[in-house]
């Protein structure tokens, strides 16, 4: 499961209809490594017991009788969930869930360097500038709506790591506008340029 900084997530239980839970206990085991710990232990879908020192203070409660949900996400909340189902004081299953959380994706900025300009059209290299995370996935679009680009044709070509976009430009070729897409598993964020703002003609 994926969630969002400062968002929330749901761990729903798998219970078949008509099974009475008994209540369910909650284990938490960080991705950071470390030890696991007991979060607490729910019943009638209220939170009877919670472990006095986790991390969790008022951010845990129950959606349903099966269902928890943990409020305004951190990033230490990365792990293994781990929920013990009782169903009567002596029989009870375990379900585990894996949660990631995820920053939000910062709006990125698109930089310009004009390589060459004729009356017809440019060569330009496009930049598009965002913090280094390795969740970060960037990719470029054309026109609107965005259509994604490949990775290289006769008009264009996108480097590997896909951050720098070179653009053979002719004004009445194809669209001008180009879009940096940034995205990571829970979010993502654009910005566009205009190649018409530095490769039309002076001329008429």
């Amino acid at each position: 499961m994926k969630g969002m900084l400062g968002g929330s997530v749901l761990f729903p239980a798998n219970v078949s209809q008509g099974i009475t839970v008994q209540k369910m206990e909650w284990d938490f085991y960080p991705q950071s490594g470390g030890l696991g710990f007991w979060l607490g232990e729910f019943s009638h879908g209220k939170l009877e017991h919670q472990s006095p020192t986790d991390q969790f203070q008022q951010r845990l409660d129950m959606v349903d009788e099966t269902t928890l949900r943990i409020k305004d996400l951190e990033l230490d909340d990365s792990g293994i969930y781990s929920a013990r189902i009782w169903l009567t004081k002596t029989l009870f299953k375990e379900q585990r869930f894996s949660l990631t959380v995820y920053e939000p994706v910062p709006t990125p900025q698109i930089d310009h360097q004009l390589e060459s300009k004729t009356p017809g059209g440019c060569n330009v290299t496009l930049r598009c500038l965002t913090p280094r995370r390795e969740e970060l996935k960037v990719s470029w679009e054309t026109g609107g709506p965005h259509k994604a680009l490949g990775k290289s044709v006769n008009q264009y070509q996108v480097s590997d790591i896909g951050q720098e976009l070179r653009v053979s430009f002719w004004n009445s070729s194809f669209n001008s506008k180009f879009t940096c897409l940034v995205s990571n598993p829970v979010d993502r964020k654009r910005a566009s340029f205009d190649l018409l703002n530095i490769c039309q003609s002076d001329e008429g």
